[in-house]
């Protein structure tokens, strides 16, 4: 049952389970990483077809080795895992991955959430602005930030982008085809970046 599908918008996902009524699947996203979704059959049918001569095989090992970098929930990784080997090392990294987004990500939100003013209190600066830049000073950009800043910036090759990552990163050479991957997702995003080189 598990197989690739896509949208009109070529945006991909896995299908991992059908029902009369429902459907789990795992889209590809970069901003949460890859978990499983729920959907009424219809309308996953509505939005999806599937995305015929594409091996279930090759397209479970491309999710795996984006969850390197975006990171993956365990339930996502099990079902991929019923048609492709996955390492521990795999499996631990792409976790760990995860598990810090949803930090950063549960952070930002209490940060954001507004505080109750007493009566004749003065207004104060948010914590979170001074605190800012502090937090990132001397902090390493993530894989899939540096593709995208180097493709944005234009200046490089994608043979030379996905060197300077590679170098920074460890990336395996397998994963070339992440800088065309990042190219594709920016110009979703509507952030127009520059052609390759």
């Amino acid at each position: 049952m598990i197989a690739p599908y896509w949208n009109r918008e070529r945006r991909t996902c896995i299908l991992v389970e059908r029902t009369k009524d429902f459907v789990k699947y795992i889209p590809l996203e970069v901003a949460t990483g890859l978990e499983v979704e729920r959907i009424k059959a219809e309308e996953f049918d509505r939005q999806y077809s599937l995305m015929v001569n594409y091996p279930e095989v090759k397209a479970c090992r491309l999710y795996v080795d984006y969850s390197q970098t975006i990171g993956a929930t365990k339930e996502a990784l099990d079902f991929l895992g019923k048609l492709i080997e996955i390492t521990d090392k795999e499996y631990k990294m792409a976790t760990t991955k995860k598990n810090a987004a949803a930090s950063k990500s549960a952070a930002d939100k209490a940060a954001k959430a507004p505080t109750k003013k007493s009566e004749g209190q003065v207004k104060k600066e948010p914590v979170s602005k001074p605190v800012k830049p502090a937090k990132t000073e001397g902090k390493k950009p993530s894989a899939a930030q540096m593709f995208q800043d180097l493709i944005m910036a234009g200046k490089l090759t994608d043979d030379q982008i996905f060197e300077k990552v590679q170098a920074e990163f460890g990336l395996e050479d397998k994963k070339r085809a992440y800088v065309n991957w990042y190219r594709n997702n920016l110009r979703k995003q509507g952030k127009n970046p520059p052609d390759a080189k």
